[in-house]
């Protein structure tokens, strides 16, 4: 019986979950929307209208799915959807150059600042995909897009006097993102002066560091607070993984990685200390607040503004420091998410949502990595329980799977359904491809530039 009729008390079998990821790429392949030189994706399927090619809500990261559905499955026939994919994205790319503005990249989610990122539906992810793209087909075109973007994004940094920025605003979202895929870049290109490039926006990003009693906070995007929730109040913050100090700290810990500053070692420990410092903790459990300081006792889970983005943090200072004081943390913080009752309830910070940027897809990434890094057990069982979740939540018609969810919390009787890799059916069948993968401890072949577990060389 397909694990999409069971009942969720009964368990799925493994091979349910890479059934699950094809039925999610045969739902995408019903929606895919054909031009004379590729395909792409609508943001709502019930919507007309130009295809997106970023790696959020777009192209680029639909591609990202179907190579590693590819990998996992060994069927040829996703690489050639992630081939049509990338048409379209050179397609893009000719009839409109580089910075792809509102009316070619961003379309209705295009927000100001995230030109050059990569999170955020940014160049940086369009150029990440092909590259990944590049690895498996070989076209050349792909790599030369690639890096053309690339040097745009870096002729595009603008100097200040405590390095350089892009739109000066510091989260992952935003500048650090763009950090990360120049971390990245410079390898695949052998280009030692982009990183040079990120370190000097590393220093700027620095910079804005706010010192409290407990290590040091900093503000990602110091009007967000503002935007959203209209305090006008630079003490209030959002500390976590997509804006706040987790992220930023992530990234200085990658710079270090990179570059062996120690400052910026120091400063990813600095963060950390901080957001030790206001997590709540109870029975080896940990929750980190949403905002500060009013909204304490709200505790997101997700990738993006939660506890599941901000384990990164903590798992890769175990890695390159080797203090197991990081290792209980990012092991308290995965009890967190447990001790919730998800990802079967449902609770403030984890409404109904399955992505892999704000729900259950982002649990299966965090205890996967946590798997693969530790062989505990423990991480592989709650792992498959996020996977039998996506399954039997999944809009199955006995061929293409779907997630109907409602994305924004702030908005919750807004029911969508998503083709992108952060918000919806992509990054669902990503999550449940490594599900599958682990098993054997298998690693996957695609890690994005913000995700610091085991990829498979």
């Amino acid at each position: 019986m397909s694990a999409f009729l069971r009942p969720l008390f009964e368990q799925a079998e493994w091979g349910d979950f890479l059934a699950g990821a094809k039925a999610a790429a045969e739902w995408l392949r019903s929606i895919e929307k054909k031009t004379e030189d590729g395909v792409y994706w609508v943001d709502h399927p019930s919507k007309d209208g130009e295809g997106q090619i970023d790696y959020y809500h777009g192209s680029a990261g639909i591609v990202l799915f179907f190579l590693q559905l590819a990998d996992a499955a060994g069927d040829a026939s996703y690489l050639k959807d992630a081939e049509n994919g990338g048409n379209y994205i050179l397609e893009k790319f000719r009839k409109y150059g580089y910075p792809y503005l509102e009316s070619s990249l961003g379309g209705p989610h295009y927000r100001e600042g995230t030109e050059w990122t990569f999170v955020s539906g940014g160049s940086a992810g369009v150029a990440f995909s092909l590259i990944e793209l590049y690895k498996v087909l070989h076209r050349e075109e792909y790599k030369t897009a690639a890096y053309e973007i690339t040097n745009a994004i870096v002729d595009h940094a603008k100097k200040v006097e405590s390095g350089i920025v892009w739109s000066g605003k510091s989260g992952i979202n935003f500048d650090s993102g763009t950090v990360l895929y120049l971390l990245y870049a410079s390898k695949f290109f052998n280009r030692p002066e982009w990183l040079d490039v990120a370190a000097a926006a590393g220093k700027a990003i620095l910079s804005t560091g706010r010192k409290e009693e407990k290590g040091t906070r900093y503000m990602g995007f110091v009007n967000m607070v503002h935007a959203m929730a209209g305090i006008d109040d630079e003490s209030y913050h959002v500390p976590n993984f997509a804006y706040g100090t987790s992220g930023i700290s992530y990234t200085f810990a990658r710079l270090y990685q990179e570059t062996g500053d120690k400052e910026f070692l120091d400063a990813a420990v600095e963060g950390a200390n901080y957001l030790t410092s206001i997590a709540h903790v109870e029975n080896d459990a940990a929750l980190i607040p949403y905002r500060v300081p009013d909204l304490t006792d709200l505790y997101y889970l997700s990738c993006c503004h939660g506890i599941c983005g901000t384990a990164r943090l903590f798992y890769l200072l175990y890695d390159i420091t080797g203090e197991n004081t990081y290792k209980e943390w990012f092991g308290k913080l995965a009890n967190g998410i447990v001790a919730t009752g998800a990802p079967e309830i449902h609770s403030p910070g984890y409404w109904h949502c399955f992505s892999y940027c704000c729900g259950t897809a982002g649990f299966t990434n965090l205890f996967t990595g946590l798997w693969l890094k530790t062989d505990e057990e423990k991480y592989l069982a709650y792992a498959k329980r996020t996977g039998e979740v996506l399954l039997t939540e999944a809009s199955f018609d006995g061929k293409n799977a779907s997630w109907y969810q409602a994305f924004k919390r702030i908005v919750p009787d807004e029911v969508t359904l998503e083709p992108g890799y952060g918000p919806g059916a992509a990054g669902i069948g990503t999550a449940l491809v490594h599900l599958y993968l682990a098993k054997n401890r298998t690693a996957p072949t695609i890690r994005l530039p913000d995700e610091p577990y085991i990829v498979r060389a």
